[in-house]
C-alpha cells in the first residue's frame, strides 16, 4: 500500500498466521509492521490484495462489523492512550462500557493491578501503565490481542512485569500479533516470528530458527542483539 508522501509498504507480504500463538513481528524501522497490525483490523485498507481474520474478510467488512471485529481482536498502540483524568477502573470499564464491576476487577487482577483501580495514569510508571491498556483489551474478552511495541521505552524490571502479563496471557491460551525490537523477549515467549523486509514476508518461523540463522537478511536483525546479550 501507499502512503501520501509516496511511500509504498507491504507490496507481496503473504503469511498465513495462527490465532492461538504469539507471533512476533520483526524488521527495520519503516518496514511496514504496524501498518500490519492495522491492516488486520481495518483500520487501513489494502490497495490489492486480501486481509482475513477469524475466516472473515476484514478488508471487505462495513464499518459496524470491523468494530465488532476490534472487540474480538483489539489492537494496542505503543502507547498507553488513557486518559489522565480518569482512574483506571473507569479507563477498563470505558472500553467495555457494558461490563460489570466484577469484569473490571478482574481485567486488573490479571495485571496485577488489582490494588490501583482508583488511581489516576499520572500516579502510576510506564509500566504499570502499559499493564493497564492491557486490562483494558481484556475486559473485553477478546480471542486475539494485537501489540505494538509493548515494553519499548520501559527500563528492566517495567519490561519484566509487562512479560510476565503477556505470559500469562499465553498461558490462558490467548494468541497475539506482537511488534516488537525486543529480542529477549522474543526468545522467552514467541511460538513464532515473522520477519517483514523490502514489503514481503523474510521468514516466518521458528524463533530459535530465526535467532540462529546465518542469513544475512536476518542476522543484520540479529547480530545487534547477539551482541548486547553477549555484553549484557
Amino acid at each position: 500500500m501507499r502512503f501520501e508522501s509516496g511511500r509504498r509498504v507491504l507490496e507481496g507480504l503473504s503469511a498465513e498466521l495462527s490465532t492461538r500463538e504469539l507471533t512476533f513481528v520483526v524488521g527495520a524501522s519503516g518496514a511496514g509492521k504496524s501498518v500490519l497490525c492495522r491492516l488486520a483490523v481495518g483500520l487501513v485498507q489494502p490497495e490489492a490484495g486480501r486481509v482475513e481474520l477469524f475466516g472473515e474478510r476484514v478488508d471487505r467488512l462495513p464499518e459496524r462489523a470491523l468494530r465488532t471485529l476490534r472487540q474480538r481482536a483489539p489492537y494496542l498502540v505503543q502507547g498507553p492512550a488513557l486518559l489522565d483524568w480518569r482512574t483506571l477502573r473507569e479507563n477498563v470499564a470505558l472500553a467495555a462500557p457494558g461490563a460489570s464491576d466484577d469484569a473490571v476487577r478482574e481485567a486488573l487482577t490479571l495485571v496485577g493491578l488489582e490494588e490501583a483501580g482508583d488511581r489516576l495514569p499520572t500516579e502510576l510508571g510506564p509500566g504499570a501503565k502499559k499493564r493497564a491498556a492491557i486490562a483494558r483489551a481484556l475486559v473485553l474478552k477478546p480471542e486475539y490481542l494485537l501489540l505494538d511495541e509493548p515494553t519499548t521505552g520501559l527500563d528492566r524490571r517495567a519490561a519484566a512485569q509487562v512479560e510476565g502479563v503477556l505470559a500469562s496471557v499465553k498461558e490462558r491460551g490467548l494468541g497475539a500479533l506482537v511488534v516488537s525490537h525486543d529480542y529477549r523477549l522474543l526468545r522467552r515467549l514467541a511460538d513464532k516470528v515473522l520477519v517483514v523486509s523490502g514489503g514481503r514476508s523474510a521468514f516466518l518461523g521458528e524463533p530459535e530458527t530465526f535467532l540462529a540463522s546465518s542469513e544475512p537478511e536476518l542476522r543484520a536483525l540479529t547480530e545487534p542483539f547477539m551482541e548486547s546479550a553477549t555484553d549484557g
